[in-house]
């Protein structure tokens, strides 16, 4: 027996082709090399080992261009020993060289891993050279396909990374999300357990965008995003879904209470503020939560988690807010409104009452506010407050303002044929009328269709609308007063936006808002703030309307504040168009109808 390390001293010679055997004989051994010498012209060298250790051993110590293994080795051997050996070193080449002239052994020995099965009693030096190089080459290109495999499988990994994951923050998108949480309803399915979602964004984002610039916002929506990922446990789904806008779904539940510990982890997330370069950044989350399998679908999950965020958002005391059957009443009925709204105006079914704007003095005209109301045969009377906003951004928000100036015509004309003439007629618009681009001319044509003169149009905006679009609004509306509509402000108040900045708008009349009159003979700090307004509106060449007033007390500070009209229940009710062309009437000559 060989101790295999004989052949060292062959292979200080000859460096270029290093092969191991692995032989019990030391015949076979001799043999062997003496035919790799043959082959390669003494360009290689053999190093020999006689059991499986060694090979271990050797392999260890150097790189080996290819192994000539002997299946029947002391200690482990047989097909095993391939096996073993390919598993540990996938990169070494193995040619079985064996006495054993068994094809079932050789089909196995080359299923685990062997290029090569030779006998012993037909070999040749050329057949075992040329199956050494074989065995060589196939391992070199199995490498280099690894290789390829491996690089497309992490152009892959990145790739699918890049799909699956959002850019800013690196957490889970919304396609990510919809895959994990489906799979997370089905266990929950499968558990008879429940699921919950929240919903949450940031409260005043954009104002922080507006006011410190959007890459410190996006820099505040990272942090925000690794500390929500040091609260969330590892069975909770955290994701982006855009913008400020974040969901974690939770793995199954067996009762709602388990999720409160994860509510007040992620709240504690803006306990500190955000340090943001040489800024210090305040802001709160409002969070909404919905639970499966009370939503019957994942759908209908975020749409009420959604829903419930902005009831907490209105709330303005308290972050959270759970879907409840009452906020379900509301979405219910909203939804119905939607869907019946165009039927609103194909049937006809909008209408109009009128309520006066009184003067409070002899020498002023006075006004009918035209007051849309809308009665359906399917969901019955539906207020203003219900149907405006969600008109509003929608093409039939524009149907409905014609048919208002179509109602408003037939009273002025009417009134004009009795002798009764209206001077002006307020109609409300909105911000969002405006921004089109083709509004102000479809306005304009609609009177001229009418008949109306523009210099007996009034149109309203609330303060709230308006400071949403201010610059674009303010341009709209000097286009209109150039026209001689005139426009007026409703519901000012100084909770919305700077004072000086929405009196700087072309205006021609401001609407003070009704929480200023409530009570107003009972309080003097809203006295105060009236009395302010009405001299600073005054010197700016606006006049003022005090609306909401509901009792002679109010009427008569109102009227002591300056105030230049009043409206209200106190004056008088909205009216059907026939009692409105009587009413100024009525009155002609006598200015304000109370005493």
């Amino acid at each position: 027996m060989m101790a295999r390390e004989s052949s060292v001293d062959f292979i200080r010679h000859s460096e270029n082709k290093v092969f191991l055997m692995a032989e019990d004989n030391p015949s076979d051994v001799e043999i062997v090399s003496e035919m790799l010498r043959q082959a390669f012209k003494g360009a290689c060298s053999i190093v020999c080992v006689d059991c499986y250790d060694k090979i271990v051993e050797a392999v260890e110590e150097r790189e080996f261009r290819a192994l000539i293994l002997d299946m029947n080795l002391p200690g482990p051997s047989g097909v095993k020993n391939i096996t073993h050996l390919s598993e540990k070193y996938p990169d070494l080449p193995i040619v079985v060289l064996t006495g054993q002239q068994d094809l079932s052994v050789a089909v196995e020995s080359i299923k685990e891993g062997a290029l090569d099965y030779l006998t012993k009693n037909n070999i040749t030096p050329e057949v075992l050279a040329r199956s050494l190089e074989y065995a060589v080459d196939q391992k070199l290109i199995e490498s280099k396909l690894k290789e390829a495999l491996d690089e497309s499988t992490y152009r892959n990994v990145q790739l699918e990374a890049m799909v699956r994951h959002d850019p800013l923050t690196g957490l889970p998108n919304r396609s990510y999300f919809h895959d994990a949480s489906t799979r997370i309803l089905h266990r929950a399915d499968r558990a008879k357990k429940q699921v919950a979602l929240l919903f949450f964004d940031l409260n005043g984002f954009k104002r922080i965008n507006d006011t410190y610039g959007h890459l410190i916002g996006d820099e505040l929506l990272k942090q925000m995003s690794r500390r929500l990922e040091n609260v969330v446990r590892d069975t909770d789904f955290l994701s982006r879904l855009g913008g400020d806008e974040f969901v974690i779904i939770t793995d199954c539940l067996d009762s709602r209470e388990q999720i409160h510990p994860l509510i007040n982890r992620v709240l504690s997330v803006f306990d500190q503020p955000f340090v943001i370069e040489d800024h210090s950044i305040t802001t709160a989350a409002s969070i909404g939560v919905s639970f499966y399998p009370l939503a019957k679908s994942l759908d209908q999950l975020v749409k009420q988690a959604d829903c419930a965020m902005y009831e907490a958002k209105s709330n303005h005391n308290h972050p959270l807010c759970f879907f409840t059957d009452s906020i379900a009443n509301r979405i219910s009925k909203k939804e119905k409104i939607e869907n019946e709204l165009d039927n609103a105006i194909a049937n006809s079914e909008l209408s109009c009452c009128f309520q006066p704007i009184v003067s409070t003095s002899k020498d002023k005209v006075g006004i009918m506010e035209a007051l849309v109301r809308w009665s359906s045969p399917v969901i019955g009377r539906v207020p203003p407050s219900d149907f405006i906003p969600l008109a509003d951004s929608k093409p039939v928000a524009n149907s409905i303002t014609w048919a208002v100036i179509s109602d408003v015509a037939d009273l002025y004309h009417g009134s004009i044929s009795k002798g009764r003439e209206i001077s002006i007629f307020s109609i409300n618009v909105t911000a969002s009328q405006l921004a089109e681009n083709d509004f102000i001319d479809s306005f304009l044509d609609c009177l001229i269709e009418k008949a109306l003169p523009v210099d007996a149009i009034c149109i309203e905006l609330t303060e709230r609308q308006i400071v949403q679009c201010s610059a674009m609004c303010r341009d709209q509306l000097q286009r209109l007063r150039a026209e001689g509509v005139k426009v007026a402000l409703d519901d000012f108040s100084t909770d919305h936006s700077s004072v000086m900045k929405l009196l700087s708008l072309p205006l021609d009349m401001l609407k003070l808002d009704r929480a200023f009159i409530d009570h107003l003979d009972l309080n003097k700090k809203s006295q105060a703030v009236i009395a302010g307004i009405v001299e600073m509106a005054h010197r700016l060449g606006i006049e003022v309307v005090a609306e909401g007033i509901e009792r002679k007390e109010e009427y008569r500070i109102a009227v002591s504040l300056g105030c230049d009209y009043v409206q209200g229940f106190y004056i008088a009710q909205p009216m059907q168009p026939d009692k409105a062309v009587s009413f100024y009437g009525l009155n002609a000559g006598e200015g304000c109808v109370c005493s």
